[in-house]
């Protein structure tokens, strides 16, 4: 790839440290112990990724049940059954940050995605729910 000739070596680092953040921060989490299960048997959770292109909302999984999520972490196979996640609901426009914890069930061969729920005028996160995506 060749570079323009008006882009300054700081701003290379910089291009090449998005570009990576973007490519680490697809990860899917494994939260049960044994070997990976098939898509049929195991429930996905997904929040969105931690580092967006200027997106209004995002809904970041922070935890689920008792393990924390890493920053390139943004989903996690479950087995069915009862969870507790913990998800940050970010508004760009604000810089507002709220905590919210939900119990939730959920079902083998699902995906779910987890949605917010946004105050009036965008200023913050009235709610956040997980919506199933099949």
């Amino acid at each position: 790839m060749r570079c323009p000739s008006d882009v300054q070596p700081s701003g290379l680092r910089f291009i090449w440290s998005a570009l990576a953040l973007t490519l680490i921060g697809c990860t899917t989490v494994q939260n049960y112990d044994g070997e990976r299960r098939t898509r049929d048997e195991v429930a996905r959770i997904s929040g969105d990724f931690p580092v967006t292109a200027g997106a209004p909302v995002t809904v970041i999984l922070r935890r689920v049940d008792d393990r924390s999520l890493a920053l390139r972490e943004h989903a996690v196979e479950v087995l069915p059954g009862s969870h507790r996640l913990v998800v940050d609901c970010r508004i760009a426009e604000t810089a507002a940050t709220s905590r919210h914890v939900l119990d939730a069930e959920v079902s083998a061969g699902v995906r779910y995605r987890l949605v917010a729920e946004t105050a009036p005028g965008l200023r913050g996160c009235a709610s956040v729910r997980l919506q199933a995506l099949d």
